[in-house]
């Protein structure tokens, strides 16, 4: 599905990039109720944490990003983990899968598979998608 050197996004690489469809949905599920569809919202915020992570571990890296501006998107997507878990098992697999991903995170960095200005760019996209005004033109989830 990555588009490999075709049209607008020629050269772009897609790991640098999670997506507007993925921001709009992590903005979503912040937003929303846990108690709507609990098995649907707990895969997704499965889903979330292997892309939020990453994020949050690289900006941890990145001496110029605020801390407070990463721990702001942690304790809101902490908040989200413990609101769709059904028991504390599920909310443990969760935080440590979230976890995991903010340490696998900071590696891509240090490793030079991006760039701090890059993660600033997708920290700034996660902060839109769970503060910005476009959340309120948003329908709510089905039930």
């Amino acid at each position: 599905m990555f588009d490999h050197g075709v049209g607008r996004n020629a050269g772009r690489n897609p790991r640098r990039s999670i997506g507007w469809a993925t921001i709009a949905l992590c903005g979503v599920v912040l937003a929303s109720s846990a108690a709507t569809a609990a098995g649907d919202n707990v895969r997704t915020v499965r889903d979330l944490a292997g892309r939020v992570g990453p994020i949050l571990g690289a900006a941890l890296v990145c001496q110029d990003i605020a801390q407070s501006r990463i721990q702001t998107v942690a304790d809101k997507f902490r908040a989200v983990i413990r609101d769709v878990s059904n028991s504390e098992n599920e909310r443990m697999d969760l935080a440590q899968q979230f976890d995991r991903a903010v340490i696998d995170g900071r590696g891509t960095i240090t490793s030079g598979r991006t760039d701090c200005k890059s993660v600033d760019r997708q920290l700034a996209e996660l902060e839109r998608s769970i503060s910005g005004p476009a959340l309120a033109t948003m329908p709510p989830p089905p039930p």
